[in-house]
């Protein structure tokens, strides 16, 4: 490659003093070592991945970016150090992280979103990061701009309150998968019990089991459910040692509705993939048959779903905290009777995670999988609804927010 041809490749992301130092090195090794050029790819080029500008001395190093989006970024660190900088053309997983961090900074990108292509658009966000931060507003991401953009990130990131959720050692998991009348429920389950056991969970007989069995895996023997279906793992959450215990509810559970009813009133975190029925809740059964529906609310649409009494003003929901997760279409209708009808919850006691969108059943066993996945591993809610959108992403310049979450603010 000519010289004027490297520094064209590499413009987006390198400085221009690095580009021709690259380029004269590449140029001045090639009667020498030809394999040298491996090590300068264009193919890195408009990825938004460094391409090698030279091995660094590791000491120099600092533990910049050290918060979600942009934390463990090798792309992203090499702009910490300065040792590049990212620009307009650049694309790729480093640029849609730096997307991220602008809009937790409260530098929106209505248009595109966090879309992984450094445009127009992220120049101006992020130009104008920089004249409310004192800096030189190049619409450049160099090291200056990242240590502050990280910290203003990093301030607005929002958990659930895992202390309260670990506290006993014991994360008690409900899922639920509802029911779909052309049957898109029956795969999805099948994913769920596939994905737990992939991710270590093996599946309880708790007819079987003796009381110390029950005991060594978090079970209580005293409250036992012995027709449902459980499946447990030890794992551990920032050094402490947890047993996990999840309970599957599906159409075909045994009084499926009661038993999701009992997980809304006990456990820590609770999770339904399924229709949203318009708002109305949950449901087990088919629309018109009221005997499986959870009822949260009424629904949005007359005469679509046919509903027994309002199941929330009967439950009688723990005071201790509590997650929920309602992964279906429009879910986030939920969230003003889940707030309103529980006189014992609030935000302090209880977050939500709903959708801000129609959903399809083709991803309902990966997202209440990622959820969990996500509390086992102490994430953010950001970085587990980050997660989530990606999942369910109807097209690949789709850049919807398709979760909402609520309560998670007042979260210490």
């Amino acid at each position: 490659m000519s010289l004027d041809g490297i520094r064209k490749t590499f413009s987006p992301i390198i400085p221009s003093v690095v580009q021709e130092q690259v380029a004269q090195a590449v140029e001045a090794a090639k009667p020498l070592a030809p394999a040298l050029q491996d090590g300068f790819d264009p193919a890195a080029a408009g990825t938004g991945q460094a391409a090698p500008v030279g091995m660094a001395d590791p000491s120099k190093y600092e533990t910049v970016p050290a918060s979600y989006p942009m934390k463990g970024d090798a792309t992203l660190e090499k702009v910490a150090n300065g040792e590049m900088e990212l620009a307009s053309g650049a694309k790729g997983e480093s640029v849609r992280k730096l997307q991220e961090a602008l809009e937790l900074a409260g530098q929106p990108l209505p248009k595109h979103g966090a879309d992984s292509d450094f445009g127009t658009e992220t120049k101006d966000a992020l130009a104008d990061f920089q004249s409310k931060n004192d800096l030189e507003p190049t619409g450049r991401l160099d090291a200056a701009t990242i240590k502050k953009l990280d910290a203003a990130a990093a301030a607005n990131v929002k958990k659930p309150q895992y202390d309260k959720l670990y506290e006993d050692s014991v994360l008690n998991t409900t899922i639920g998968i509802g029911y779909d009348e052309k049957k898109a429920h029956l795969p999805q389950i099948k994913k769920t019990i596939d994905g737990l056991e992939a991710k270590g969970y093996q599946q309880l007989d708790v007819t079987t089991a003796t009381d110390d069995e029950l005991t060594k895996h978090g079970i209580d023997p005293a409250t036992v459910d012995k027709t449902a279906t459980y499946f447990v793992k030890d794992f551990q959450h920032q050094g402490k040692d947890v047993k996990g215990v999840v309970k599957l509810i599906t159409p075909d559970t045994p009084n499926a509705k009661e038993k999701f009813a009992r997980a809304m009133n006990e456990d820590e975190l609770v999770m339904y993939s399924g229709h949203g029925r318009v708002g109305s809740g949950p449901d087990f059964d088919p629309k018109d048959n009221p005997a499986g529906n959870y009822v949260i609310g009424a629904p949005h649409e007359e005469n679509y779903v046919k509903l027994g009494e309002n199941d929330l003003k009967k439950a009688k929901m723990t005071n201790d905290y509590q997650l929920m997760f309602f992964d279906g279409c429009n879910t986030n209708r939920y969230v003003d009777d889940l707030r309103s009808i529980p006189k014992n919850k609030n935000s302090k006691n209880l977050d939500i995670v709903g959708a801000n969108t129609e959903l399809s059943w083709s991803t309902s066993s990966a997202d209440v999988l990622t959820m969990l996945d996500g509390v086992e591993k102490g994430k953010s809610m950001n970085e587990i609804t980050s997660d989530l959108n990606r999942i369910n992403k109807e097209h690949p310049r789709d850049t919807q927010k398709h979760f909402m979450t609520d309560g998670f603010e007042d979260n210490d």
